[in-house]
């Protein structure tokens, strides 16, 4: 199943709903009785604020039962790195939190990504005693360009340097991500034309990541329904010219738009399982208008999510 690995990379392009998504399919983890963590990377705070925890923090924090969420920085990850790997206590500020040191991190490229996949590494595991035990763990990735660059980076570390604990550290990163048993990715797209082509552009991108797709989950799905007709008595009743004018140009409205969003969800169902070469969930998760979304939202979310696999594994 999609909960069955030990990491799940939220991927997508900007704007589709990635942060929404990693916590519906956390809260719906947890409901299957998994101890989840959601991590934001970069020092993100999207996720404190949706449950209004104030500003970001690096510590475990609860949201919902059986979920916490953390927020990572490069600077506090390779502070963790030097108290645990390298034993170097107290020094870890004289070492690390110098000029010198952050220009050198700063011009190296993919150190930052490094640093916050060691960490993951670590919670995924060897958790430290004062780490959260997490059974999942859901990484709300970087948006398309910088997620893809953020699941090369061990790999591409691992090869620049050589050898040493870095280089070690990087292999068994990449080990970890690169283990379709350990390691999955979930899609994230709009049903809309542009953000599925996007999206399938992404899976092309992924090479051979592809396998390690475990899902897609399509944010923003309409209610496009139309209801039964209304006795037409009723409905000449109900209008004048101008009325008459505005009804027809909202249905036309409605009409177009159910029938840009069918377009968009029929060509996702067909193109995704020739470009991954087998079947792959496809789960909706319903619109929500940007200003009513809140956290109280999220469980109803998650149980679609959860509705959603279910109805697939029937299948």
């Amino acid at each position: 199943t999609v909960f069955a690995r030990r990491l799940l990379f939220v991927v997508g392009k900007g704007g589709v709903g990635r942060t929404t998504v990693a916590i519906s399919l956390a809260i719906a983890a947890a409901q299957r009785g998994q101890r989840v963590g959601v991590l934001e990377l970069y020092a993100n705070d999207q996720v404190a604020r949706r449950f209004s925890l104030g500003e970001r923090s690096y510590a475990p924090r609860p949201i919902a039962p059986g979920v916490k969420t953390q927020s990572l920085t490069p600077l506090e990850c390779l502070d963790d790195f030097g108290k645990q790997k390298l034993r170097v206590g107290a020094l870890v500020r004289v070492l690390f939190h110098n000029r010198v040191f952050r220009a050198f991190v700063d011009a190296v490229p993919g150190l930052h990504d490094v640093f916050q996949l060691g960490k993951i590494n670590a919670l995924a595991t060897d958790p430290a005693p004062e780490d959260p035990q997490y059974d999942l763990i859901i990484i709300d990735a970087p948006a398309t360009g910088h997620g893809l660059t953020l699941l090369q980076a061990a790999g591409s570390m691992g090869e620049m340097v050589g050898r040493g604990l870095v280089a070690e550290e990087s292999v068994a990163i990449e080990e970890l991500l690169h283990d379709p048993k350990r390691t999955g990715l979930v899609l994230v797209t709009l049903p809309d034309e542009l953000p599925v082509n996007e999206s399938m552009e992404l899976l092309q991108g992924l090479d051979d990541r592809r396998e390690q797709v475990v899902a897609t989950v399509v944010n923003q799905v309409r209610d496009l329904s139309t209801p039964d007709a209304p006795p037409w008595d009723e409905v000449a009743a109900a209008l004048d010219s101008a009325g008459a004018t505005a009804l027809r140009q909202a249905g036309e409205e409605l009409l177009a738009l159910q029938a840009r969003q069918n377009d968009a969800l029929a060509k996702l169902d067909e193109e995704l399982p020739r470009i991954l070469g087998r079947p792959c969930p496809v789960l909706h998760q319903r619109r929500i208008e940007p200003h009513e979304l809140s956290a109280k939202d999220l469980p109803d979310l998650a149980e679609q999510l959860l509705e959603g696999l279910d109805a697939w594994g029937a299948a």
